[in-house]
């Protein structure tokens, strides 16, 4: 009878510290949320940035990125772009935050006497970070992207 009241107090203790791994992040496959985000993007003029895109467009060092995906207009005359990554680690994602803060400020410069109607788009825009993962959304479709990404990220 002991024998079995200790398996049985081993077993729900196993089980309860499975359940406490979960945490706030799901582990999200980056090319799949862009593949998703492209089936419903109403600008088809874009095109993926690859690894070696990073450090000249963004500043970020491969050797902080795990994964990520990026779109940006080809154009040159819209303001769309659309980046995940995810950091190899904390200190990683909060620089690469710090990149892609960097990129926005930039476009806001860019933008707000050259293309006004983009920078007004711009501003209703942004880059969040949650857990290792960072976004930076440019889009006017916004608000449906920011919601694709979240279901896929957030725990």
């Amino acid at each position: 009878m002991k024998k079995l009241l200790s398996l049985l107090l081993a077993a729900a203790m196993l089980c309860s510290l499975a359940a406490c791994g979960g945490g706030g992040t799901k582990q999200a496959d980056l090319t799949k949320v862009m593949a998703d985000m492209k089936a419903v993007l109403s600008n088809k003029e874009m095109t993926e940035y690859s690894a070696e895109d990073l450090m000249p467009n963004y500043g970020i060092d491969t050797a902080d990125v795990k994964q990520f995906a990026a779109y940006v207009d080809s154009t040159g005359i819209k303001g769309d772009e659309i980046i995940f990554l995810e950091g190899k680690d904390a200190d990683a994602a909060k620089r690469i935050k710090e990149k892609l803060d960097a990129r926005y400020q930039q476009k806001e410069t860019e933008m707000k006497d050259y293309l006004p109607e983009e920078y007004a788009m711009l501003k209703k825009c942004g880059v969040n970070q949650n857990g290792n993962y960072v976004s930076m959304i440019v889009s006017p479709q916004y608000e449906e992207l920011n919601k694709i990404y979240d279901a896929a990220v957030k725990g």
